[in-house]
């Protein structure tokens, strides 16, 4: 099973240089795709390196958001082949996202360490979120900036300003739902409830492009990026304190 988690990795790693490599990078947004990355996956690193698995969930979390937006891309032509173009994102891309996700915490927290309690599998998700954001906010760095008429560099900037402000610590916070989960085995219950929590923040921004005229679902987009921003903070707190109270040594690997 080990080296079938390091096959997976290695062809998803494959099918995302594919994807980038496609992708319009301009030399502004190319530099805030590395400096966003690095930044996020270095704090990710130093913050959580007590915790066995960091490293393996950073790498899955990036090699499979290029393979999820290949996925989200294929999927947005049957939606709108079968007449609902006006879900976009809030369609496809949660339950795309969210089960490639929690697959790569799966077969961490199977094949690659023993988790000793519940924190090691919330923590291994979201080393998995921030993988993936990074990835993911890649594609979006390059694809804001080739959109923005006026310069590489503003529309770099804009894409930094829009990514941030609606919680790049949001992939970390639906895959940590789901790894824990799957640590009280309930992991089909709580994948649901992530993919639902995803798929919400998705909505009145899909909502918004299809009724272009209407301010509700701006509005409505807004109260739930304040909430999620809410249960975040309080996330990130509350997992603070437990892993303070946690403090028994770290596991070994698993045995292959």
């Amino acid at each position: 099973m080990k080296y079938l988690y390091y096959l997976l990795t290695l062809g998803a790693l494959a099918v995302t240089a594919f994807h980038y490599a496609g992708e319009p990078f301009l030399p502004a947004s190319a530099l805030a795709a590395v400096v966003f990355a690095a930044v996020v996956v270095c704090l990710t690193l130093f913050f959580l390196r007590r915790r066995p698995g960091i490293a393996h969930g950073v790498v899955w979390g990036f090699a499979v958001s290029g393979l999820a937006v290949e996925l989200n891309t294929n999927m947005s032509h049957l939606l709108t082949r079968a007449g609902l173009e006006w879900l976009d994102a809030a369609g496809y891309a949660p339950l795309i996202e969210e089960v490639l996700k929690f697959l790569g915490v799966l077969l961490i927290c199977t094949c690659v360490i023993r988790p000793r309690s519940w924190l090691d599998y919330v923590f291994v998700g979201v080393a998995v979120g921030i993988g993936f954001t990074a990835g993911e906010n890649a594609t979006a760095f390059a694809r804001m900036t080739a959109d923005n008429l006026d310069s590489d560099t503003a529309g770099s900037i804009g894409a930094v300003v829009i990514r941030l402000a609606s919680n790049p610590l949001s992939h970390a916070l639906f895959t940590g739902l789901s790894a824990y989960g799957l640590s009280q085995k309930q992991p089909v219950r709580w994948l649901i409830i992530a993919i639902a929590v995803h798929a919400t923040k998705n909505l009145f921004p899909s909502l918004s492009t299809a009724f272009d005229d209407a301010i509700w679902p701006l509005l409505a987009g807004m109260v739930v990026m304040l909430a999620e921003w809410v249960a975040t903070i309080w996330g990130v707190i509350a997992l603070r304190k437990k892993a303070a109270a946690d403090s028994s040594p770290v596991p070994a690997p698993a045995p292959a």
